[in-house]
């Protein structure tokens, strides 16, 4: 399993927070791309309703590890 030494968590909680704060930043850069791209034509909507589940399965994955906190 990789280790980034330059992040270190106290707990198991911390390093959920940190990873659900990480998907729900990274599933709404996808979602943006997607947007710009479809105006273009270059993506279509169901590639766009599925990032967009993606970033909603995100933020309930944040809010729940944020209730565990």
């Amino acid at each position: 399993m990789e280790q980034n030494s330059a992040v270190e968590h106290d707990t198991t909680l911390e390093h959920a927070l940190d990873i659900a704060r990480k998907n729900v930043k990274e599933a709404q850069r996808l979602l943006d791309d997607a947007l710009a791209k479809r105006r273009t034509g270059d993506v279509d909507d169901d590639r766009v309703n599925q990032l967009k589940t993606l970033l909603d399965v995100a933020a309930e994955d944040l809010r729940r590890v944020t209730r565990e906190q």
